[in-house]
């Protein structure tokens, strides 16, 4: 029994560390993805430039579940305040300031393991243009990092590639 209790206890060292020693590689994307991730930053690609079209101030969190539902919410760290204190009485440049700084969306994502994309169906968004859109983004995942990177949108009256950077916190 004692032998028996030895080999379960490293077996569970092993598995533990198995995440950690570049194993889940081995896992399918889609597992992979399940989680929380942090933002760590929201670039915009234009061949070697890149731009920070919310700053560097920047705060977010996308999750992803093992039930096929994900969500997202991304912030301009520098968004000034209501000046009334009341969100539904904000003044035109208030408001604007407000929704300019903030990508917020909702829904059910899938995962292409052969061209390493997710895309995002979306149920809801800030965005109503994006209400009912599927939003397709390419994955590269590196450790705990997940970057996701759009086809070409709509942005400033140009079309970009976004790339945002994340982290897992789970």
């Amino acid at each position: 029994m004692r032998n028996l209790a030895k080999v379960l206890l490293a077996l569970s060292f092993v598995a533990a560390g198995y995440r950690h020693a570049g194993a889940d590689a081995a896992r399918p994307l889609r597992a992979q993805l399940v989680g929380h991730w942090t933002l760590l930053s929201v670039e915009v690609v234009s061949g070697e430039a890149i731009q920070y079209p919310l700053g560097h101030d920047v705060s977010g969190l996308i999750v992803y579940d093992d039930a096929g539902y994900m969500a997202v919410q991304i912030m301009q760290g520098n968004r000034p305040r209501f000046a009334s204190g009341d969100q539904a009485n904000g003044t035109l440049a208030e408001l604007t300031a407000a929704v300019s700084g903030y990508i917020a969306y909702f829904g059910t994502y899938s995962v292409d393991e052969g061209t390493q994309t997710v895309t995002h169906h979306l149920t809801g968004s800030l965005f109503p243009n994006w209400v009912g859109t599927e939003q397709r983004r390419a994955i590269v995942l590196q450790g705990d990092q997940l970057t996701l990177s759009s086809e070409p949108i709509a942005f400033q009256g140009q079309t970009r590639v976004f790339r945002i950077l994340w982290t897992r916190q789970d």
